[in-house]
């Protein structure tokens, strides 16, 4: 356990054995989840963390992104770059965060409501579906073995259209922005896009792919289908 400072000593706690509540000291504080959230769905700067999460003042996210780092969920990269780089990056104990996530996701789409692809460029942005839902659609078993760099072209989509996802470690990393180095390249429309996530179509069938068409589908494979 990382030593605390002595504002994190101040912070109110349940102060309780209970497990759930140790736990909850942890991960409980609003807008916790949601930072992880945006770090497992390729969110590695703090203005883009800010932006994503509408309402969190810039001194929560500083206070969350620190006490995340000191519980060791959360690692900070400095890049000595003109102006100079910092970026967030999940440890592999912010990672085993993933499957809590998904277990509020499954409750959710059980007693609140699910993102479904109509409300895409309507109630929620297409970069935040773009990212977010390959992310947690993601199966890390299917991909044990699998080192895989993807670019996305979304040609419907005007603010954010290209996407790189790399998938290494048994880990998916979406990042804004493309990459001249990739496995395959895909332009497609969201609804094509989401036709090759959910299994029901091949790349080549849904867009324009350059590369390997069995790479793309290894690719393909590490998702969840229903």
């Amino acid at each position: 356990m990382a030593q605390r400072s002595e504002s994190d000593a101040a912070r109110k706690s349940y102060n309780h054995p209970c497990v759930i509540a140790q736990t909850l000291d942890i991960l409980g504080d609003r807008w916790t989840l949601l930072i992880l959230r945006d770090l497992m769905a390729g969110l590695h700067r703090y203005n883009d963390i800010l932006e994503s999460c509408a309402g969190m003042s810039p001194n929560v996210l500083s206070d969350r992104l620190k006490r995340l780092e000191a519980e060791g969920l959360v690692h900070r990269d400095y890049y000595k770059e003109l102006p100079p780089r910092v970026e967030y990056t999940l440890t592999e104990k912010g990672w085993a965060v993933r499957p809590i996530l998904l277990s509020l996701l499954d409750w959710g789409r059980s007693y609140v409501e699910s993102l479904t692809e109509e409300k895409i460029g309507n109630e929620v942005t297409h970069d935040f579906a773009l990212r977010v839902i390959p992310a947690f659609s993601f199966q890390p078993g299917r991909a044990e073995d699998l080192t895989a760099r993807m670019m996305i072209e979304i040609s419907d989509c005007e603010s954010c259209n290209t996407w790189t996802f790399d998938i290494s470690d048994g880990h998916l990393h979406p990042r804004r922005n493309g990459s001249p180095d990739f496995d395959v390249f895909l332009k497609t429309n969201t609804e094509g896009f989401f036709k090759f996530i959910r299994g029901e179509a091949l790349a080549a069938e849904v867009g324009e792919l350059r590369g390997s068409q069995e790479t793309a589908s290894s690719i393909q494979a590490c998702f969840q289908t229903h």
